[in-house]
């Protein structure tokens, strides 16, 4: 089985869980523009602890990309990713919590570690940058890590900029007293994760 293959069977939902954990890695910032602020002058609109959504999202590589059917269960830091047609690789189901991280595949194979980056390097041989989409899926900065924000006319983000990631937001919609965002764009050079979210449920 070629890189590429290998890469293709896993690669996309193995992406969704490394932009889940921390990372040390601080890649260069990208562009923020004039009218952006500190996020430590901010205070992000509220946004629910536990929340399930269902939608779609695609991975871009350079040139190589694909898209995925997605289900993402999250309850603190305990989560459930259920991908189905990633890459051609059938169904996908990523479980993890701070103990550690499990990928199951359509044909019953089981991956195992502690960090997702750790099971994104065995199982693919990429060591993808790592991210913080728990927190930027819902409109959210991570809350350990400095940047900047850009806020629409509504006062919510419209594009939040740290460790080296642009997260680009769209298509905001009040759930549950929540407003919740339809359209995220995680983006740094080549590489990009774009969700589209057809509904969201706030409390899981």
């Amino acid at each position: 089985m070629n890189r590429w293959r290998r890469f293709a069977g896993l690669a996309a939902a193995l992406t969704l869980g490394v932009l889940l954990a921390g990372c040390a890695v601080r890649p260069p910032a990208p562009e923020v523009s004039d009218d952006s602020v500190r996020l430590a002058d901010w205070t992000p609109p509220a946004a629910p602890d536990a929340w399930q959504l269902n939608g779609r999202t695609s991975l871009q590589l350079g040139e190589q990309g694909a898209t995925a059917a997605l289900t993402w269960r999250q309850d603190q830091a305990a989560y459930r990713i259920d991908l189905r047609g990633a890459l051609g690789a059938g169904s996908l189901r990523i479980t993890g919590d701070a103990d550690g991280v499990t990928v199951r595949t359509a044909d019953g194979g089981r991956y195992r570690a502690e960090s997702p980056r750790e099971l994104v390097r065995a199982v693919t041989g990429y060591d993808l940058p790592v991210g913080f989409l728990r927190y930027w899926v819902t409109g959210q900065p991570v809350p350990w890590l400095e940047g900047r924000v850009t806020l629409d006319p509504a006062g919510r983000p419209g594009v939040i900029c740290q460790g080296g990631w642009r997260v680009s937001y769209e298509a905001f919609e009040s759930v549950g007293g929540f407003s919740l965002p339809g359209r995220v764009a995680v983006t740094r050079a080549e590489t990009s994760v774009r969700m589209v979210v057809r509904h969201w449920s706030p409390g899981g």
